[in-house]
């Protein structure tokens, strides 16, 4: 008897874990440009197509970096479903809403994409040097035997994760990497959003 109890308890177990459903949109970051802001960006309108763009690679960076997580095994009871760039516009246009997502509260983001979690990203990127400069730096400490900052920006990023149900932070993390001249913004944060994305994960996976 305590045997068949014990065996229709993990089973009913199963059953609701199996039915758990996640639904993640991921927001296009918030970028801030700061320092020595290169000369190729000529007018503010320059600076902002920029900033825009950024954000939207950033998000695509979250994106790709949680579904790849997502598609292991032991999340496989949470039905992850991260939503792509073009399914959020869409939902957005199907739901009547022609505002960009960024400035949406979480209960509208909820009920427009009936999403159960959203992340949220901001990113300061304080320019120090060009690449041209950098590279020159480098060659004069190299002929000199001298150990020489070769940076050309700094870049500080938070990933934060917010559950629509509790409208609560639940996770956030913040890092800051430098890009050179042989190392470009996607490939300094690359591990930031790995790194985050897999945190993300494992707090959502927690709390079922």
């Amino acid at each position: 008897m305590k045997k068949a109890l014990l065996t229709l308890v993990v089973v009913i177990g199963f059953a609701i874990t199996a039915f758990s459903s996640v639904t993640i949109a991921v927001l296009p970051y918030s970028v801030n440009y700061q320092g020595r802001i290169p000369r190729k960006f000529e007018t503010p309108e320059q600076i902002a197509e920029a900033i825009r763009q950024d954000g939207e690679n950033y998000q695509t960076s979250m994106i790709n970096y949680l579904t790849k997580a997502s598609n292991k095994r032991k999340y496989a009871h949470l039905d992850i479903n991260v939503l792509g760039q073009v399914q959020i516009d869409a939902m957005l246009r199907k739901a009547g809403i022609d505002a960009a997502v960024t400035t949406l509260s979480n209960d509208q983001i909820a009920e427009a994409l009936g999403v159960t979690h959203v992340v949220r990203g901001s990113l300061t990127r304080t320019f120090i040097m060009s690449d041209e400069l950098a590279l020159g730096v480098g060659v004069v400490g190299v002929l000199s035997g001298q150990t020489v900052n070769t940076a050309t920006s700094s870049m500080n990023i938070t990933n934060a994760l917010e559950d629509m149900e509790t409208d609560a932070v639940v996770f956030s993390r913040q890092s800051i990497r430098t890009t050179k001249p042989t190392r470009g913004d996607q490939s300094a944060l690359r591990g930031a959003f790995r790194g985050s994305s897999r945190a993300m994960l494992r707090k959502i996976n927690k709390s079922f």
